[in-house]
């Protein structure tokens, strides 16, 4: 087990979430309209990366066993980025 979370371990947290989900809801209201998906379509495929980016984030940021939290990210590149050795 790691270290106990502090208020604002959670608070953080809780913003990550709140963050992502103000993405996922720009990314579902501009993927409704067709135009937008057509032109921009990699840009919103961004908008859901750096949103699950974010979701993996707040759960490392709540976790009392990081390490392990960080483990459980399905994303390699956000993976190994927070894995490496300071």
């Amino acid at each position: 087990m790691g270290r106990p979370l502090t208020d604002l371990d959670l608070r953080l947290a809780a913003e990550l979430d709140h963050a992502r989900d103000m993405l996922v809801m720009m990314g579902d209201e501009l993927s409704t309209d067709f135009a937008v998906v057509s032109r921009h379509g990699l840009s919103l495929q961004a908008i859901d990366i750096v949103g699950q980016m974010l979701g993996h984030i707040a759960n490392v940021v709540r976790s009392e066993d990081r390490p392990h939290a960080v483990e459980q990210i399905g994303m390699c590149d956000l993976k190994a980025k927070l894995s490496r050795a300071a």
